[in-house]
C-alpha cells in the first residue's frame, strides 16, 4: 500500500471536565454527591422501597407494552382477514 506524502494529520482536543468546576450536573463526578445511577436508574445506596418502587414501575410498563402489543397484533388481524 502506497501513501501520500500530501497527508496531513488532524489535531484532536480531548475534553476533560475540569475537577474545580463548582457545579457538576451530572453527579457521577468528584463534585456529586449521590453517585451515579446503576442499573434501572437505582442509585448506589438508594432505601429498598425506593428500589421496589422503581422495578415495580418497570415490571407494570413491560406488562403493559406486551399487552398493548397483543392487542395491536389481535385487531390487526382481525382487519387483515
Amino acid at each position: 500500500m502506497v501513501m501520500s506524502s500530501d497527508v496531513k494529520t488532524i489535531p484532536l482536543i480531548i475534553q476533560t471536565p475540569s475537577d474545580d468546576s463548582p457545579n457538576c450536573s451530572t453527579g457521577c463526578g468528584k463534585c456529586g454527591s449521590t453517585g451515579c445511577a446503576g442499573g434501572l436508574g437505582v442509585k448506589a445506596g438508594s432505601e429498598k422501597d425506593v428500589v421496589y418502587r422503581n422495578l415495580f414501575i418497570f415490571a407494570v410498563i413491560i406488562i403493559v407494552m406486551i399487552v398493548a402489543s397483543f392487542l395491536i397484533m389481535k385487531i390487526l388481524n382481525a382487519i387483515l382477514e
